[in-house]
């Protein structure tokens, strides 16, 4: 009979484990910037052609479905971040001593195991602003008449 042991990563692996996920969130990164591209472009193509409803409504859920995979790429790095500072001061309260380059980035995150798992669907503020900036960039670059005449 097996019996189920428990499994303790140490700071090693936390900080490993973590850097893999960095990766990953990179390539997320990539693929939403080509998607803003995209959409600018999209959005510019309807107004240069003076595109109908239909084109309109398109571009703009093209975006806004841009707009939402942003929301989730930059909820996924501020959880990472949170979850790394979770797990390797969960680890400080066992009692193990972490190094210098770890404390330092638990007091820079300011994220620890009293605050509880973080939340997984919140980016950080600045994040909100950009995505909501550039939702209303798409709508009104679709719908309103920005010339100046």
């Amino acid at each position: 009979r097996k019996k189920n042991k428990e499994i303790i990563m140490n700071e090693l692996d936390i900080l490993n484990h973590f850097q893999l996920t960095f990766v990953a969130n990179a390539a997320y990164m990539l693929s939403f910037t080509g998607l803003v591209f995209i959409t600018f472009r999209l959005v510019r193509f309807q107004r240069e052609q003076n595109s109908n409803i239909l084109g309109k409504t398109l571009v703009t859920i093209f975006g806004l479905c841009t707009v939402f995979y942003g929301y989730t790429v930059f909820s996924y790095l501020r959880n990472a971040q949170l979850a790394q500072s979770y797990r390797l001061s969960e680890l400080k309260e066992s009692g193990v001593e972490l190094s210098t380059v770890t404390n330092s980035f638990i007091e820079f995150t300011g994220y620890s195991i009293s605050d509880g798992w973080p939340p997984s669907f919140v980016p950080e503020a600045a994040a909100n602003i950009f995505l909501i900036t550039f939702a209303l960039m798409i709508i009104a670059g679709t719908w309103v008449n920005l010339s100046k005449d």
